[in-house]
């Protein structure tokens, strides 16, 4: 209780809205970013009134002289890392064995961990992309294909992230490579048809975890936050299937020139 009174309350609140943006830009729902934000108030015993979107955590706090200090914490990306959001959240159910600054370092860690490297990352991506062939019944030769695709994929999706290039136009890229190498190999007659390989490396690229979150933010009443991951679940749903349609018509019109069989 006497580190409590020690640490100045805009202190405090810079530290809990750095965690709620730790549990937002890896994916966590609203009602999650704003818990982390007040929790951390609440145990260093001072009160913050938090609201967030998708793009941004706005918090508060008054100290004892009836003063009050405002954070704004602007979220440009985010992405989906939710081993991430189990350590912050492991860190929060056991924050009575931390110290300010003990916590302060514990969730910079966090942030600072490497993502898996590459070479898991595409072994991972075309490993997953093929199991969807399985489960679809398809033949080896789809298996490879949509093999080959999940890595492609993959691949693309780390340097394209590197380029900072706009999320729409990231998943039209991808959409159209999942469908160019599928119709590429359909082409050339080495598979039946080429739906259930694209169909397969597509499911890569599916916001799944974007439309729970949606629902779930919604069923909280963050009616802003929710309507907006819908948008943007509608928005990369129908960036992927522009990007397949483009890539599908394209070859269809240059099948003759890419026929090497």
């Amino acid at each position: 209780m006497q580190e409590r009174k020690r640490i100045a309350e805009h202190k405090i609140l810079q530290l809990a809205i750095y965690a709620g943006k730790l549990v937002l830009v890896n994916g966590g729902e609203i009602y999650r970013v704003e818990n982390a934000v007040t929790y951390i108030g609440n145990h260093f015993g001072v009160e913050i009134d938090s609201f967030a979107t998708l793009t941004c955590i706005i918090s508060s706090v008054k100290n004892s002289e009836g003063e009050t200090f405002t954070a704004i914490e602007r979220i440009k990306s985010r992405s989906n890392n939710l081993d991430k959001i189990n350590q912050i959240q492991t860190i929060l159910n056991n924050i009575d064995n931390y110290k300010f600054d003990e916590l302060k370092i514990a969730l910079k860690n966090i942030e600072k961990e490497k993502a898996h490297p590459l070479k898991l990352n595409m072994l991972a991506g075309a490993i997953g992309s093929s199991g969807f062939v399985v489960l679809a019944h398809g033949n080896i030769i789809e298996f490879i294909v949509s093999f080959i695709s999940g890595g492609i994929v993959m691949l693309l999706e780390h340097y394209l992230k590197k380029l900072s290039i706009n999320s729409f136009f990231t998943n039209l890229i991808l959409g159209g490579v999942c469908s160019f190498v599928s119709t590429f190999f359909y082409i050339n007659k080495l598979i039946p048809s080429p739906s259930i390989s694209t169909i397969s490396a597509l499911m890569l690229l599916v916001p799944g975890v974007a439309f729970i979150n949606a629902i779930r933010d919604i069923i909280n009443g963050d009616l802003v936050a929710g309507t907006s991951r819908v948008m943007e679940v509608f928005m990369i749903g129908s960036s992927i299937a522009l990007g397949a349609v483009i890539a599908t018509n394209l070859l269809s019109n240059l099948g003759g020139a890419l026929c090497f069989l």
